[in-house]
C-alpha cells in the first residue's frame, strides 16, 4: 500500500508543479529526481538517471520521430497541403458538407505522411478554415472540423505517439500501424456522416449555394494534386504493410520522395525555406524527445519503487469485470489529458499499465489503438487541447469557446468509435493475418 501512495504523490506532485507553468520535460524530470531522492535513494541513486535519461531515447525504433517530424515539415511548408484541400473540395463539390468532408479526408491523407496532428491541423486550417467561412459554413462547425480532422495525425500511420508506445509496450510498430487502419476509417467516415448531416441540416433551415457546380472537367483535372500524396502513401504504407522495409527505412524513402516533390515537381523549396524546415524539425523532434526522456525518468522510478507492480497486485486481488477496467482506464487517459501532452501521457501511465492489461490477457495491440484513439479526445478537449489552440492561431477572430463548443460532438463520436473498438476489437486485429 506504500507503494500506491507514492505513485498518488508522484501523480499529485506532477500535476501541481504543471500548474506552475513549468514545461512538461523539465515537471516531469523535477518530480522523479525528487522522488528518487525521498524515497530513499539518495545522491547516489541520482547516478543512475544520466544513463537512463540518454538510455531512454538511444534506441533504434525512436530514430523513426525524428525521420517523421521532418517529412512532415517538408510536406507542410511546401505548399501540398493547399493543393489537397483544393482537389478535393472540388472533386466533392455538391456532396453535402463538401467542403468539411473535404478538410476531413484532407487530415486523413495528410496523417498519413505527416504523423502529427499538431502539423496536420495546422497544414490544413490556414485555408480551410477560411474557405468554408467563405461559403456560408459557421465559424465554429468549421474550426471544429479542422480541430477534429487534425486528431487523424496520432491515429492513422506513421504515428509519432504510436512509435513511442510500440517501444513501451515491446510491440511491433508495423502491426501496430496495420492495426489503426479500420479505425481510422471507421473513424474519417463517422466524421463525414456527421458533417454531412450539418450541410443537410443548415439547408432545410434556408441555406442556399452561392457558387456553380465544379465541372467534370475540373473535377478530373484536380485528380493531379492527389497523385503526390497517393505516391507518398503507397511508398510509406505499402513498403510497411508488405514488410519491404522498417519504419525507419520508409521514412527515409519519404524524405526523398517529398525534397522531390517539393523541389523539383513543385518548385516550392528553396535553401532559405530547406533551412527553416531543417529548424523547424529539429525543434519539433528535440521537444518530443526531451519529454519522452523525462517521462522514461519518471516511469523508471515508479518501476523501482514497485508502483506499478503493487498496482498489478491490487486490481488482480480487486476482481474487476474487465469493462469496469476498461472503462476505468479510459476516464484516467480522459482525465489526465485534461493537463498533459500526448506523448508525456503514453510514456508516464503506460509502464504502470502494460502491466496490469498483461495481468487481464487484452491484446496490447488492440490496446495501443484504444490508447492512441484517447489521446485524439485529448487533443480537442479543454483546457490543454494543442488542436484547439492551433486552430484558433489561423483563426484569431473565433473565440476559444466557439472552437470548443464546435469540437464537442467530434468527441462523441470518437467516444463512440472507442466503445466500437472496445466491444470488437477484432476490428484492430482482422488485417494483421496478411500483414
Amino acid at each position: 500500500m506504500n507503494q500506491l501512495f507514492i505513485g498518488a504523490g508522484m501523480f499529485g506532485g506532477l500535476l501541481a508543479v504543471l500548474s506552475l507553468g513549468v514545461p512538461i520535460a523539465f515537471a516531469l524530470l523535477f518530480v522523479a529526481l525528487a522522488s528518487l531522492f525521498l524515497t530513499g535513494g539518495g545522491w547516489d541513486a541520482l547516478n543512475l538517471i544520466p544513463s537512463t535519461y540518454w538510455g531512454s531515447v538511444a534506441t533504434f525504433t525512436l530514430t523513426s520521430v525524428p525521420m517523421f517530424m521532418f517529412m512532415g515539415a517538408i510536406v507542410s511548408a511546401s505548399g501540398m497541403g493547399a493543393r489537397l484541400y483544393a482537389a478535393l473540395a472540388t472533386i466533392l463539390d455538391g456532396v453535402p458538407g463538401g467542403l468539411a468532408v473535404a478538410t476531413t479526408l484532407a487530415c486523413g491523407v495528410m496523417a498519413a505522411v505527416s504523423g502529427s496532428s499538431v502539423a496536420t491541423a495546422a497544414a490544413i486550417g490556414g485555408f480551410a478554415v477560411s474557405e468554408m467561412r467563405r461559403h456560408g459554413v459557421p465559424a465554429g462547425q468549421a474550426c471544429g472540423s479542422v480541430a477534429a480532422g487534425g486528431t487523424l495525425g496520432i491515429l492513422l500511420p506513421p504515428s509519432i505517439p504510436l512509435i513511442v508506445y510500440s517501444v513501451i509496450a515491446e510491440q511491433s510498430i508495423g502491426r501496430l500501424f496495420v492495426a489503426t487502419l479500420v479505425p481510422g476509417a471507421i473513424m474519417a467516415a463517422a466524421f463525414a456522416v456527421f458533417q454531412m448531416g450539418l450541410a443537410l441540416r443548415r439547408r432545410a433551415q434556408g441555406e442556399r449555394r452561392t457558387r456553380p457546380l465544379a465541372s467534370l472537367r475540373a473535377r478530373v483535372f484536380a485528380l493531379k494534386d492527389i497523385g503526390p500524396f497517393a505516391l507518398l502513401i503507397l511508398i510509406i504504407l505499402g513498403s510497411l504493410y508488405r514488410g519491404l522495409a522498417t519504419p525507419q527505412e520508409a521514412a527515409s524513402l519519404g524524405i526523398v520522395a517529398s525534397l522531390v516533390l517539393a523541389g523539383a515537381v513543385y518548385r516550392e523549396l528553396n535553401w532559405h525555406r530547406f533551412r527553416e524546415i531543417l529548424v523547424n524539425a529539429a525543434q519539433s523532434s528535440v521537444m518530443i524527445l526531451a519529454v519522452i526522456s523525462s517521462a522514461i525518468v519518471f516511469g523508471y522510478v515508479m518501476t523501482t519503487s514497485q508502483v506499478a507492480a503493487s498496482l498489478t497486485q491490487t486490481v488482480a486481488r480487486a476482481h474487476l469485470e474487465p469493462w469496469v477496467l476498461f472503462i476505468s482506464i479510459n476516464l484516467l487517459l480522459i482525465f489526465l489529458g485534461c493537463f498533459m501532452e500526448t506523448i508525456a501521457i503514453i510514456v508516464v501511465t503506460m509502464p504502470v499499465l502494460v502491466p496490469v492489461v498483461q495481468a487481464y490477457h487484452w491484446n496490447l495491440i488492440w490496446f495501443g489503438v484504444v490508447v492512441v484513439i484517447n489521446m485524439e479526445m485529448a487533443l480537442i478537449h479543454p483546457p490543454v487541447g494543442l488542436n484547439l489552440f492551433v486552430v484558433q492561431s489561423v483563426a484569431p477572430d473565433v473565440p476559444l469557446r466557439r472552437i470548443v463548443l464546435g469540437t464537442l460532438p467530434y468527441v462523441f463520436i470518437m467516444a463512440m468509435v472507442l466503445g466500437l473498438i472496445g466491444v470488437f476489437p477484432q476490428l484492430t486485429t482482422m488485417l494483421l493475418g496478411a500483414s
